[in-house]
Protein backbone atom coordinates (compact mmCIF):
# COMPACT_ATOMS: atom_id res chain seq x y z
CA UNK A 1 0.00 0.00 0.00
CA UNK A 2 1.70 3.23 -1.16
CA UNK A 3 0.69 6.55 0.94
CA UNK A 4 1.14 10.35 1.04
CA UNK A 5 0.90 12.18 3.79
CA UNK A 6 0.62 15.89 5.13
CA UNK A 7 2.65 16.57 8.00
CA UNK A 8 2.13 19.56 10.17
CA UNK A 9 5.52 20.64 11.81
CA UNK A 10 6.57 22.53 14.89
CA UNK A 11 4.61 20.25 17.21
CA UNK A 12 5.71 18.77 20.67
CA UNK A 13 7.21 21.02 23.84
CA UNK A 14 10.25 21.34 21.58
CA UNK A 15 8.73 22.12 18.36
CA UNK A 16 10.51 18.56 16.91
CA UNK A 17 7.66 16.40 16.45
CA UNK A 18 4.70 16.88 13.95
CA UNK A 19 1.17 15.91 13.29
CA UNK A 20 -0.46 14.13 10.68
CA UNK A 21 -2.84 16.35 8.91
CA UNK A 22 -4.31 13.95 6.26
CA UNK A 23 -3.66 10.77 4.55
CA UNK A 24 -4.29 9.72 0.90
CA UNK A 25 -3.51 6.38 -0.52
CA UNK A 26 -2.91 5.70 -4.33
CA UNK A 27 -6.53 5.50 -5.15
CA UNK A 28 -7.48 8.76 -3.59
CA UNK A 29 -9.01 6.95 -0.33
CA UNK A 30 -8.17 10.07 2.41
CA UNK A 31 -9.28 7.55 5.54
CA UNK A 32 -10.80 10.65 7.03
CA UNK A 33 -11.35 9.75 10.78
CA UNK A 34 -9.48 6.73 10.94
CA UNK A 35 -6.47 8.04 12.29
CA UNK A 36 -5.87 10.10 15.50
CA UNK A 37 -4.88 14.34 13.99
CA UNK A 38 -3.78 15.25 17.46
CA UNK A 39 -1.12 12.16 18.12
CA UNK A 40 2.45 13.56 17.42
CA UNK A 41 5.48 11.59 15.97
CA UNK A 42 8.88 11.95 16.73
CA UNK A 43 10.26 10.70 12.86
CA UNK A 44 8.49 9.39 9.61
CA UNK A 45 9.34 5.63 11.11
CA UNK A 46 7.15 6.25 13.79
CA UNK A 47 4.65 7.52 11.99
CA UNK A 48 4.88 4.36 9.32
CA UNK A 49 4.47 2.02 11.93
CA UNK A 50 1.33 3.97 13.82
CA UNK A 51 0.00 3.77 10.28
CA UNK A 52 0.13 0.29 9.81
CA UNK A 53 -1.46 -0.64 12.70
CA UNK A 54 -4.03 1.93 12.18
CA UNK A 55 -4.92 0.43 8.66
CA UNK A 56 -4.52 -3.22 9.46
CA UNK A 57 -1.48 -3.95 7.57
CA UNK A 58 2.07 -5.28 7.66
CA UNK A 59 4.40 -2.76 7.96
CA UNK A 60 6.55 -4.17 5.30
CA UNK A 61 3.54 -3.66 2.87
CA UNK A 62 3.61 0.08 3.50
CA UNK A 63 5.21 2.86 2.14
CA UNK A 64 4.91 6.14 2.90
CA UNK A 65 6.11 9.79 1.50
CA UNK A 66 5.28 13.53 1.93
CA UNK A 67 2.25 14.91 -0.21
CA UNK A 68 3.55 17.27 -2.90
CA UNK A 69 1.14 19.99 -2.84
Amino acid sequence: MNLEYYPIRGRGALGDKFQLARIKDETGNMFKGQFDQAMHFSSEAELKTYLAGVLSVAEGELSIAKMDL
